[in-house]
Formats: structure tokens, C-alpha cells, sequence
């Protein structure tokens, strides 16, 4: 009972991304959304929070990003449902996780007082770059 070829070469392609992730996230140190955007992303604050918990901060960590359990709850829904858990169960979680990020996401966008998460497209490499591309066509 082997793994098939294409799950192997899925399997592949996933750590690969996975690697290709970190590589930009060690290189850019921070997020590459907000590098390229000037937005941050709905898991901005995620590293703190877990970097908090890991010195017992629990208050940090949810200062950081509130929802910094979710992903953990997400790895053990995944792994009971390889062992059997419901599927239905399993998806119905995983969009109540999706909502609560959206919603704290959204909050945390329309909230002046977080400083976390930031809404400056002009500091981001694609609104320089067309800035840029903009002055050049001008002279």
C-alpha cells in the first residue's frame, strides 16, 4: 500500500512551495504580501503571536493575532480526519475558521488603535514599481 505516483509528486510540489515560502520569508524577513502589496494579510501578526506564546505571553499572543490557535486546530482536524473524523464536521469547522478570519481580518483593517495590521499600498513594490514605470514614461 504505497504511495502513487502522482501523490508523490503532489506531495513534492507541496514541500517545495512550502520551502519556496519560507526562502522569500527569511530573504524579505516579513511578510511578502505586505512586501509586495503595503497590505498586510489576514495572518499578519501570526509569527509574533506564536513567538509570544512560546515565552508563555499569552495576552502577546493575542494581542498579535487572535485567532492564533486556528491553525493548530486546523492540523488537528486534518490529521482526524485521515484517522476517520467526519468530513462534514471537518468542513464545517474549517469555514468557521475561514469566517473568524475574515471578520477579524476586517476588523482589524477598520480598527485605527491596531498596530499590527497596516493599510499603506503606497509602501508597497508593486505601487513603486508603477510609480516608477510612471516617472520614466513621463520624462
Amino acid at each position: 500500500m504505497g504511495l502513487s505516483k502522482k501523490k508523490i509528486k503532489e506531495h513534492i510540489k507541496l514541500i517545495c512551495a512550502f520551502f519556496v515560502i519560507i526562502l522569500i520569508y527569511i530573504l524579505f524577513t516579513g511578510c511578502p504580501i505586505r512586501l509586495l502589496t503595503g497590505v498586510s494579510c489576514a495572518g499578519c501578526g501570526m509569527s509574533r503571536a506564536y513567538l509570544s506564546l512560546l515565552h508563555l505571553n499569552f495576552r502577546g499572543a493575542f494581542h498579535y493575532h487572535p485567532l492564533f490557535i486556528c491553525p493548530i486546530i486546523f492540523v488537528v482536524v486534518f490529521v482526524l480526519t485521515k484517522l476517520g473524523f467526519p468530513k462534514k464536521w471537518a468542513k464545517a469547522i474549517n469555514c468557521i475558521m475561514a469566517a473568524l478570519f475574515i471578520g477579524v481580518y476586517i476588523y482589524r483593517m477598520l480598527n485605527p488603535n491596531d498596530n499590527v495590521v497596516v493599510f499603506e499600498p503606497q509602501n508597497g513594490l508593486i505601487f513603486k514599481g508603477i510609480q516608477f514605470i510612471i516617472s520614466i514614461i513621463k520624462n
